[in-house]
């Protein structure tokens, strides 16, 4: 028997590869940024007085396990079609969604260009992964 893509496993749909596409360069972006924040290589222009715990560190970590880690195991269960990967996708774009609205608090007004470009992608993360089976969506056996 002769092995194609579609005899493994169900083609992808656009819309997921898409979707999948964004959390990964999310979580990369965000190890990028936790590293710079870890480190103190990231200048942030005095918003640090700002920082809850007056340190970028502690913003490193946490930007590091909320946009870092949490997307990279929820794209690693996609990709082993686990169950619970749909509300993870959904928990993915929840999170960034907050976490940009929880920087602009702490930060102030007005946000920065990437504030909103990350909210952006945040709703499109949410939107993509709402469009997914999961107990938020009736199935209609199509």
């Amino acid at each position: 028997m002769t092995r194609t893509p579609t005899t493994d496993r169900a083609v992808r749909p656009r819309a997921d590869r898409a979707l999948l596409a964004l959390e990964v360069l999310l979580a990369v972006g965000a190890y990028g940024g936790a590293v710079g924040l870890i480190a103190g290589g990231v200048d942030l222009g005095g918003a640090e007085e700002n920082l809850p715990f007056g340190s970028m560190a502690f913003g490193g970590w946490m930007l590091l396990l909320v946009n870092g880690v949490l997307p990279t195991v929820v794209v690693i269960g996609a990709l082993r079609r686990r169950p619970w990967a749909a509300a993870g996708h959904v928990l993915v774009g929840l999170a960034l969604v907050g976490w940009i609205v929880v920087q602009v608090a702490f930060l102030g007004w007005p946000p920065h260009w990437l504030q909103v470009l990350y909210l952006v992608w945040g709703l499109a993360i949410l939107g993509l992964a709402l469009r997914l089976p999961g107990p938020w969506r009736a199935r209609t056996g199509r």
